[in-house]
């Protein structure tokens, strides 16, 4: 779950429907897209303009993909 106002974003445990420890992602974040083989989250950040990649084993950010100008969505195809 992205959480603008915050600047986080909060893991979900699908097996178990809870929240995890949420993320600091202070660029913003407004939309998130998930590989098919659920390894990586991308978030799109409207106020820093870039894509955030989110390893999902260990809820780490990697560097950031610069992007146009305010991303308020993201998807992924196969």
């Amino acid at each position: 779950m992205a959480n603008f106002a915050s600047g986080t974003v909060t893991p979900i445990a699908v097996a178990t429907n809870t929240a995890g420890t949420a993320i600091t992602e202070p660029g913003g974040p407004t939309s998130i897209a998930i590989t098919p083989d659920g390894k990586t989250a991308y978030v799109a950040n409207q106020s820093s303009n870039n894509v955030t990649p989110i390893d999902t084993a260990t809820n780490t950010t990697g560097t950031n993909i610069p992007v146009g100008s305010i991303p308020l969505g993201i998807a992924i195809t196969p």
